[in-house]
């Protein structure tokens, strides 16, 4: 991966702004000349005009080998351009100095992507409990990180429960049982959120109509997403988004979906053939649907709940398993479910981000409530940046940047877990860059 050199969180987001705009207003202006230079020098272009098929403003040759033309459409390549030896340009202008020189063809533009990922989104019991006590609506829940996450193409999170209405909830002994309000969709369309993972361990908490009820609202708010269905074909099925001319497909799969919970004891959250539910993280079904599909899309993203919760490990088995799907041809590798940040490896070029941690839970442990916004830039389909901003859940309720003392602590474990995992991230104004 290309080495690159980011100053601040702000200023990232201001360069990243800035070079965009240099690039277009430089083509543009070049464009123009050329235009200009075509129409007040109309002895240039030969006499028997363009050839049926040419590109606009592209070079050509003629019978005798000369080429045809004085330019080149904006960032396309000449389907044939006359190289040094090959004779003078047709048709040089009266009074000329002497024949044109061919120039170099232009390179075409490779579009560029800004993918960023965060963790596990939970907007009920007590995030929905505060957010309607502090009186600013959903909306406020990441309020304070909006100017990072829209900065991203593609948003990314783990929806970890339930948008719905009902009130049937799962007996589970001992255990969770979440959902949020519909409304409470207006936290993740403010925020730019248009890719989510539903293939975790409490998307069916409110059975099938809880899980019928938030792909149907996320589908009107036009929030693709992936990892359940009303069979295990819809639920094993890519989701794609299309950005800047790249495809980005996400497949996503889930550790406890066969458990069987006290209190269902016939019931698990496994799909099947005419069950609704999510899809196991099983290896030989991902393999089988990576090969199924890598070929449709530039950017392939595989979403895994999975590993310890309550821990910053990462086993042996998780890096084997993550190697092996880039191995396959997945390009990112989006972990959840632990409630805590894992450290984050670079393999052959490919990110691997074991656990994203919570970016919106009620949970109460300080390793529960800090974790990062990754920022993953694409040219193509090649990494050539990756940034982590470190970020806390405040008062249950929204998120808010980390910086200074506030951020040293996160930032200095989050080294620690990379390096475990052979990747030397350096801190640069308290955002972690990685290489």
């Amino acid at each position: 991966m290309k080495k690159i050199r980011i100053l601040t969180a702000a200023a990232l987001l201001i360069l990243a702004a800035a070079g965009i705009t240099t690039a277009v207003l430089y083509n543009s202006e070049a464009y123009r000349e050329r235009q200009a230079l075509r129409e007040t020098s109309p002895g240039e272009i030969e006499e028997s005009g363009q050839a049926e098929g040419t590109i606009p403003g592209s070079m050509q040759e003629d019978d005798s080998g000369s080429a045809a033309g004085n330019g080149q459409g904006l960032g396309e390549v000449p389907e044939n351009t006359a190289g040094p030896g090959s004779g003078q340009t047709g048709g040089g202008a009266a009074g000329s100095d002497g024949p044109e020189e061919p120039g170099e063809p232009e390179e075409p533009e490779v579009p560029e992507l800004r993918f960023i990922a965060v963790g596990d989104i939970m907007l009920g019991r007590g995030v929905e409990y505060w957010i309607k006590k502090n009186g600013g609506g959903y909306e406020s829940a990441f309020a304070k990180v909006r100017n990072l996450l829209e900065q991203g193409d593609i948003v990314f999170g783990n929806l970890e429960c339930p948008l719905t209405s009902s009130d049937k909830g799962l007996s589970k002994t001992g255990k969770i049982v979440l959902k949020g309000e519909p409304e409470s969709v207006t936290a993740l369309t403010s925020a730019g959120f248009n890719l989510l993972s539903l293939s975790n361990n409490h998307i069916m908490d409110y059975y099938e109509k809880g899980l019928f009820d938030t792909m149907e609202l996320l589908d009107q708010h036009g929030i693709v997403h992936a990892g359940g269905g009303r069979n295990i074909d819809e639920a094993r099925k890519m989701a794609v988004i299309e950005k800047n001319g790249i495809k980005i497909g996400l497949l996503a799969y889930t550790d406890m979906a066969e458990i069987v919970f006290a209190g269902n004891p016939y019931l698990s959250f496994a799909a099947g053939p005419e069950k609704s539910g999510v899809v196991p993280r099983k290896l030989e079904t991902i393999r089988e649907d990576i090969q199924k599909n890598r070929g449709q899309v530039d950017l392939l993203a595989v979403s895994l709940h999975w590993g310890i919760e309550e821990s910053f490990r990462v086993t042996d088995e998780q890096v084997e398993f993550a190697h092996t799907l880039i191995d396959d041809g997945a390009d990112i590798i989006l972990g959840h479910h632990p409630h805590q940040f894992h450290g984050i490896e670079i393999y052959k070029g490919k990110p691997i981000l074991y656990s994203l941690g919570n970016i919106l839970f009620d949970q109460n442990e300080s390793e529960n409530m800090e974790s990062f916004i990754v920022d993953m830039q694409y040219k193509g389909s090649e990494l050539v940046g990756l940034s982590a901003v470190p970020v806390r859940i405040l008062k249950k309720s929204y998120v808010e940047v980390q910086t200074d003392r506030d951020a040293a602590e996160i930032l200095a474990r989050q080294v620690d877990l990379s390096r475990r995992l052979g990747t030397e991230p350096e801190v640069v104004n308290d955002v972690l860059i990685y290489k």
